[in-house]
């Protein structure tokens, strides 16, 4: 790619990065469960790593994300249907 082509590539990562940070959030107001933050914090870092260009570290912090989203939304979801909402 070229140096533009990259740059809104870049852009368009880190819209997609701060879309998923709001989900996230919405999800941790609507399960009262805390560790969606530790999302949020590594969506972050994934940002700040795409803006220095260090893809491999973003792709980590991406990956860590997807971990603990995967873990918590368990428990999310087992407090949701506690609630009977789901």
């Amino acid at each position: 790619m070229g140096d533009e082509e990259v740059a809104g590539a870049e852009k368009l990562m880190i819209a997609y990065f701060n879309a998923l940070i709001r989900e996230v959030s919405i999800a941790a107001n609507a399960s009262g469960v805390e560790g969606f933050k530790d999302v949020s914090v590594k969506l972050e870092e994934a940002i700040e790593q795409t803006k220095q260009h260090n893809y491999a570290d973003a792709v980590k912090s991406v990956s860590e994300a997807i971990s603990i989203a995967t873990t918590n939304g368990n428990r999310a979801a087992e407090t949701l249907k506690e609630k009977d909402l789901i």
